[in-house]
């Protein structure tokens, strides 16, 4: 790779390496995503949790009984997005891990057992485990990556999410005619393979140099940081790297002696709560939550034939999508997607709801509809999928940002049967957002943490952030003396790290 020496690309391979055993994590997420959606049309899972509709000739789940499955499974996630903050904080990303996997393990198992009761709990389980999901995985992939390559490397969490939902489909898609519990079991058995892995391999995964610093573990941090980027690391930029990290996360000290969450909503932290809380809920807002929950049941509600398959497609739609991101992402940067995805996203809602209402029953409306959702799949995971978690892990400040992603991440699942008139609801919200996001998200590409920092305390309008020049002064403070302790000695010198076994 001509440009690209030997050392970095190594030091480059090893800290993709970390992160992708981390990503292992959000998989219960993507899994959760893609059987629940093939479940609720399976005959087999509404026999043993539904009951015999004879108008239809089929067993089918009463509106109640799935209106519980997703309020569960919502609660239960909003509840780990806001404890998730504090756990993150005091006792780390690879905490949090731990947490995540054997939580999830708690709930694939418990789902298992054919009463509804069971499964309820089971959601409950698995609520916590997607809702801690994201509050662990994005900070450390933007805490542990180098700067040019955090876009790529935060995507993995729609990698993560794409991959299994794509595989939990085609599962679904090849035990969906088992008449036994099989039918349904056999999928839940197969989200138990990444969380073990996850956890086998936990001991050897560096914990967050960030946040070990915040921690006041300086000698930790710097070992971890070395580990992250390998023996191949240029000397020269490890010292600057675990410099700038110090000096910035002592300079928010100074200003801010605190961190709870009221703390994000004040000052400058307020304005990045704001945009990360648009980056979170816009996910939800333009109704990806309906189409990716419940797209093999929907299909079938609107005379969609071989519904089962058509999710497949949809997702493999979402696959391709996510492998392209990664290449965009640093070449378009987070802003433009943001802005273009939320628009596209928005007209395919009202087009197909639009067509399908005007002319039900038809086979030309059902491949209309089915065109659109693609689209529109494509377009949520090659957009806002992909830079919205990247802005997540970006914006919040070092102190503060377990808890802020705690607070963005708290964003509601709304929808109702309503069948194509889903639309006309996500539609006008797409367009909202679309306006939201071209007034209050900035352009975050090629900044470091701490570059991002400093455009932030400095007050720096939104349109500005692509072209300010950081220049490491904030508010006539010049970053690079915070390291002078009150005795006017260095406080920390990171002048040579041991280049020990890693």
């Amino acid at each position: 790779m001509r440009g690209i020496s030997k050392e970095r690309l190594r030091s480059d391979l090893r800290v993709i390496g970390y992160c992708l055993i981390v990503g292992l994590g959000a998989t219960a997420f993507g899994f959760d995503q893609g059987l629940t959606s093939g479940f609720l049309a399976m005959q087999a899972y509404n026999r043993s949790f539904g009951y015999y509709n004879e108008a239809i000739g089929k067993y089918a789940m009463t509106a109640g009984r799935q209106t519980s499955l997703s309020g569960v499974l919502t609660g239960f996630i909003l509840i780990a997005a806001m404890v998730a903050g504090p756990i993150g904080s005091k006792f780390g990303r690879k905490a949090g891990f731990i947490i995540t996997c054997i939580v999830g393990l708690i709930g694939s198992c418990i789902q298992m057992i054919p009463h509804f009761a069971a499964t309820l709990v089971g959601k409950a389980f698995m609520g916590l485990a997607i809702g801690f999901t994201g509050q662990f995985c994005i900070p450390y992939w933007s805490e542990a990556a180098p700067v040019y390559l955090r876009g790529s490397i935060v995507i993995f969490y729609q990698f993560f999410i794409n991959i299994p939902t794509f595989i939990g489909a085609c599962v679904d898609q090849g035990t969906y005619k088992i008449s036994s519990n099989l039918a349904y079991q056999i999928p839940l058995i197969c989200t138990l393979l990444a969380p073990l892995v996850l956890l086998s391999l936990i001991y050897w995964l560096p914990e967050s140099p960030r946040w070990l610093v915040t921690a006041g573990r300086i000698d930790e941090a710097k070992a971890s940081l070395m580990k992250l980027r390998g023996q191949h690391a240029q000397r020269e930029e490890l010292d600057n790297e675990m410099k700038n990290i110090v000096n910035f996360i002592e300079l928010e000290k100074q200003y801010e002696t605190s961190a709870s969450y009221m703390d994000c909503l004040r000052g400058t932290d307020l304005r990045r709560t704001m945009i990360a809380t648009l980056s979170a809920s816009g996910q939800q807002l333009v109704g990806v939550a309906f189409l990716s929950g419940y797209s093999t049941y929907f299909f079938q509600t609107v005379g969609v034939s071989n519904a089962f398959l058509v999710t497949v497609i949809l997702n493999m739609c979402s696959v391709v999508a996510v492998l392209l991101s990664f290449v965009a992402i640093n070449y378009i940067g987070r802003r433009p997607l943001m802005i273009w995805g939320a628009g596209i996203m928005g007209v395919c809602m009202f087009s197909f709801a639009a067509v399908a209402e005007a002319h039900p029953n038809s086979t030309a409306a059902a491949s209309f509809l089915i065109f659109c959702i693609c689209l529109f799949s494509f377009t949520y995971t090659f957009t806002w999928g992909s830079a919205s978690n990247i802005l997540l892990g970006e914006i919040p400040a070092n102190r503060l940002r377990s808890k802020t992603i705690s607070i963005a991440a708290s964003a509601s699942w709304i929808y109702a049967d309503m069948g194509t008139k889903v639309g006309f609801i996500f539609g006008p919200i797409g367009i909202v957002v679309f306006i939201l996001t071209w007034w209050i998200v900035p352009e975050t590409k090629g900044r470091t943490l701490e570059e991002i920092d400093e455009m932030f305390m400095n007050r720096v309008p939104t349109r500005q952030f692509k072209t300010y020049v950081c220049t490491g002064n904030v508010n006539g403070i010049d970053v690079n003396t915070i390291t002078e302790n009150q005795k006017g000695q260095p406080m920390l010198e990171i002048t040579h790290i041991e280049k020990g076994r890693s």
